[in-house]
């Protein structure tokens, strides 16, 4: 049975530069191997319209900043659909520190340390349990500046 893609939405963008105008766009892209000019495979992304169950993609949320001043102490957040499970180590954001949430986004904490209450009992947290994920950057978004940050995961 094939779905449509779901958007996480929900994005929070945080920067504490007053006038800073971070932009940011989500989509949700899946792979597929073309063949090039030459024949070879080539690994090729595009829109994730519709998805079937076991298969991958990826949620992607590029920002930019559309302002002339730096954004200091930018903060993504990205909602993991309930539809989808996470990929273990599949994170990436440049110059980020990740942070996960089992908890609809009431605490973030490293992977490692991500944990659920069970029957009373504190477990680690499987990855079907992410509920969002947190990028904190490291350095300032300059002026005119872009980037983004990513996850895969895996439609139920």
């Amino acid at each position: 049975m094939l779905r449509k893609a779901f958007f996480a939405g929900l994005i929070t963008l945080t920067a504490t530069s007053a006038h800073a105008a971070v932009v940011a766009v989500q989509s949700v892209e899946k792979e597929i191997i073309v063949n090039d000019e030459n024949g070879t495979p080539q690994v090729k992304r595009v829109e994730a319209d519709v998805v079937a169950p076991g298969e991958e993609v990826i949620y992607t949320l590029r920002y930019h900043n559309e302002d002339d001043q730096s954004a200091e102490a930018l903060v993504l957040v990205m909602p993991v659909p309930g539809e989808i499970e996470y990929i273990e180590g599949s994170v990436i954001g440049n110059d980020a520190r990740v942070a996960f949430s089992a908890d609809n986004g009431q605490t973030y904490v490293g992977r490692g340390r991500l944990t659920i209450v069970e029957n009373g009992n504190e477990r680690p947290a499987k990855s079907n349990e992410i509920t969002h994920i947190k990028w904190t950057m490291s350095e300032p978004l300059q002026a005119g500046k872009k980037g983004s940050v990513s996850f895969r995961g895996i439609l139920r």
